[in-house]
């Protein structure tokens, strides 16, 4: 019996604990529902004090561990489950008896929360974990494709020295595009951290010129082993400052357009002492400034001897050793490439395959006139150098650049020109009423160009150069991307002997043949879009037909300095918009009347030449002038009955005039232009000329130089000297004066008054010339850099006391 009964205990339990399970599943829903809720905000209380551990780790730079996150995971999921049950337990409990739910719904629902119930057990007891977060694990460094870098052990000792001084946080190296900065710091990244075991991760990132902070913040992270879904940047932030904070790191930048935000990325900016470092390239020098770098460095061009290894293992050596002549062309095709390293290599590819000299010579010809036809060029080298001129702020600048192409190859010029040049053009606006304050700007466009990497230094701080890739950029630019290669018609420093056929000229905008061997203009070209026209630097250039300016309506500028020309061509007043007109250093003595026609004109550039009649009503026509320079010019102006020529009047009716370089040739005009507050304020310069008839000039002390606050140089010269036995005998402070250069003044005999030592606190240099009369230099002049004069002349010299003397020994330069 006891048998029997066991058997049906054994068939029949489970059965009665399913049915009654059933039962209570059906009856007893909301206990189910309790319990589920009370397990699971046991385990949401759990989940809480787990997360805050990792986040406190997350804080110290740490991670989760697999276990932690899918734990995590895991109570995310059941969580949304009993939420979702709870809802709809709570729907039913709204519900009328008529629309309650049957047997089976009810059933099903208790089932759920009861496995919720069961999972949430599960879950809390497996809740005991040993620790929460790891240390990150990352890669110490990346290797980047590179190259060797030629030239270049210097720069990359000095930047390894950089690194390696705890007083630098940050290293910027900057210059043009194509330079190298990229292989140098490929080079760095792969060679630094070898001998940098203190160094625990190196991170190189490509910035380029449309960074995304979001990117970036992901390079850095993914390099740490950092993961953060759905944080935001400012939380990112956080978390990539903790991290390096506690690393010795080095952040390797290219290609840097715009300052960077360190705070919003979340890098540490180096402190003192620190071994962490931040090194960036970047094409614009400011860019170095305004993110605080410590030490800037300039990747100059290659010189010659690296670029020449460079160009021949590009073209190779079995073409250099094959023919004489080819190597020859090879070292001046290379020389055009002016040492930059992307120049080089895409000419030297271009040119592996040319086997014969008529090949080679076409190629420099072609990179003259039109480099964007060199295979490689214009993909290569152009393309790459005109990101940075679309990266200008402004089109004035774009213009500005473009307009320095207009001169020859490697050409050192000068700043005043072409800013002269461009407010003739209309580039630099009128906003400041004073021509200093103009010059000033054209100073700062200028500046801007070179910090882009636009433009380099020339032969002094007052001149500037443009590389023969950026200027090749330049004319491809201008030309529509080679699509119209006469629309700026450049042939300047080429060796033309003749001018291109007028049919070239037609469709010109700009056309600069400056700096050839021109000797006649014979056709009488029709251009009516050109604005610029540089013929200056011819010097054989001796006749310009008559009416060659008859169809040039719209032309602005016009230079024909330094050529033999004696006389302009008739048909000048047809240039009815011309703004800048330079005839320095020309043959012309006289002026046609025609020219007072120019109405527009503002810039008249007449010195260094034998200038002598200017037609009556000229001068004064030319109401918009604001700048004549005749010095070493035309100086016979009438001021009552003295002198012959044209009358002072005009120059003091032009109201516009903010700079005058002027030639005096008598006591009655120098006092005349003392007088005019307008004139003396606007005179840079004066060469005052003595005559037979001048015996002695008396400077006003309350006029002339009281009025003169611009002026900058003074020049005295004696046709006749003994006649000019009084001059210079009175001379009073000039607080501006810059240069003073006294010639062959027979009789002048000191450099000071009767009772007490003058005072230029603005000269830099003295130059005296044939003035043997003059025994003492008895002046003040603290910034005087320079005094030039004979050996003799110097040695007679009579001194104070020998410490006076001393004080000027290192300032005298022997005239030779």
């Amino acid at each position: 019996m006891e048998f029997v009964a066991s058997i049906i205990d054994t068939v029949f339990r489970p059965l009665k604990d399913y049915f009654a399970r059933t039962v209570g599943y059906v009856m007893s829903c909301g206990d189910y529902i309790d319990l589920m809720i009370h397990e699971m905000s046991e385990l949401k209380s759990k989940r809480d004090d787990v997360q805050r551990m990792v986040d406190a780790s997350e804080r110290q730079g740490m991670e989760a561990t697999s276990q932690v996150t899918w734990w995590l995971e895991r109570v995310s999921i059941l969580e949304g489950r009993v939420e979702a049950i709870t809802v709809d337990f709570q729907e039913r409990q709204e519900l009328p008896p008529e629309q309650a739910p049957g047997v089976k719904a009810t059933y099903l629902l208790s089932k759920m929360a009861d496995e919720a119930r069961a999972e949430a057990v599960d879950l809390k007891d497996k809740a005991e974990f040993q620790k929460v977060a790891d240390e990150l694990v990352q890669l110490r460094f990346e290797e980047m494709p590179s190259a060797p870098v030629l030239g270049r052990d210097a720069l990359l000792q000095e930047l390894d020295t950089c690194v390696r001084d705890g007083d630098v946080g940050i290293v910027g190296i900057y210059g043009i595009a194509g330079v190298g900065k990229t292989a140098l710091l490929n080079k760095f990244n792969n060679d630094f951290l070898i001998n940098s075991p203190d160094i625990n991760v190196a991170i190189y990132i490509e910035v380029g010129k449309d960074y995304n902070l979001d990117d970036i913040q992901r390079i850095i992270g993914d390099r740490l082993g950092v993961s953060w879904e759905n944080r935001t940047p400012k939380e990112r932030a956080g978390v990539l400052y903790r991290v390096l904070s506690k690393m010795n790191f080095v952040l390797l930048l290219d290609d840097v357009w715009e300052p960077l935000n360190f705070r919003m990325l979340g890098i540490p900016v180096p402190k003192h002492s620190s071994k962490s470092k931040i090194v960036l390239t970047t094409r614009i020098e400011d860019v170095c400034d305004r993110m605080d770098v410590r030490r800037k460095l300039k990747m100059e061009c290659l010189p010659w001897e690296p670029a020449w290894e460079l160009f021949r293992e590009k073209v190779g050596d079995h073409l250099m050793t094959a023919s004489p002549e080819i190597r020859l062309q090879a070292q001046a095709l290379a020389t055009k490439c002016g040492g930059l390293p992307l120049a080089l290599i895409t000419v030297g590819r271009a040119m592996a395959s040319k086997r014969t000299a008529k090949e080679w010579k076409h190629a420099i010809t072609v990179l003259k006139i039109a480099p964007w036809q060199l295979l490689g060029m214009e993909l290569d080298v152009l393309e790459p150098l005109k990101k940075s001129y679309d990266n200008l702020p402004s089109d004035k600048l774009r213009l500005c650049l473009l307009y320095c192409s207009l001169f020859p190859e490697e050409f050192s010029i000068s700043k005043d020109w072409i800013i002269g040049y461009c407010i003739g053009e209309g580039f630099i606006d009128d906003l400041y009423t004073e021509m200093d304050e103009i010059y000033n700007k054209g100073h700062d466009l200028l500046g801007d160009l070179k910090i882009a990497s636009l433009l380099e230094k020339g032969e002094d701080e007052d001149h500037i150069k443009m590389h023969p890739m950026v200027r090749a950029m330049a004319l491809w630019i201008a030309s529509d991307f080679g699509e119209k290669e006469t629309k700026w018609l450049v042939r300047a420093g080429v060796g033309l002997k003749e001018a291109p056929g007028a049919e070239k000229w037609s469709d010109a905008e700009r056309i600069s043949f400056m700096r050839n061997n021109i000797l006649e203009l014979y056709e009488k070209p029709e251009c009516p879009l050109l604005k610029t026209l540089m013929l200056q630097g011819n010097p054989g250039l001796d006749k310009i037909c008559d009416g060659f300016f008859q169809f040039m309506p719209s032309l602005r500028v016009l230079d024909l300095s330094h050529t033999s020309i004696s006389e302009l061509p008739s048909g000048i007043s047809s240039l009815v918009q011309l703004q800048y007109l330079d005839l320095y250093n020309t043959n012309i003595r006289s002026l046609p009347r025609e020219l007072g026609s120019l109405a527009t004109l503002r810039f008249l550039l007449l010195s260094h030449m034998p200038l002598e009649m200017i037609p009556g009503g000229v001068i004064c026509s030319l109401t918009m002038l604001q700048v004549l320079y005749m010095d070493l010019s035309y100086g016979d102006w009438k001021v009552g009955a003295s002198g012959n020529g044209v009358e002072f009047q005009e120059l003091e009716n032009l109201r516009r005039l903010k700079a005058l370089d002027i030639t005096i040739q008598s006591p009655e005009a120098l006092e005349r232009l003392s007088r005019s507050y307008r004139l003396a304020g606007s005179t840079r310069n004066i060469l005052i000329k003595t005559c037979s008839s001048m015996t002695k000039i008396e400077l006003p002390t309350s006029h002339l130089w009281k009025n003169m606050t611009n002026l900058k140089r003074q020049d005295a010269a004696a046709s006749g000297g003994e006649q000019a036995s009084g001059a210079f005998r009175v001379i009073t402070p000039f607080p501006n004066l810059q240069e003073l250069y006294l010639h062959g003044l027979a009789k002048f005999r000191r450099l000071s008054s009767n009772t007490c030592t003058l005072h230029f606190p603005s000269l830099q240099s003295l130059k005296i010339v044939e003035c043997p009369n003059l025994k003492k230099l008895k002046l003040s002049a603290g910034g005087l850099n320079v005094i030039q004069c004979s050996r003799e002349w110097w040695d007679g010299l009579e001194w104070d006391d020998a410490e006076v003397r001393a004080s000027y020994e290192d300032l005298f330069r022997p005239l030779h």
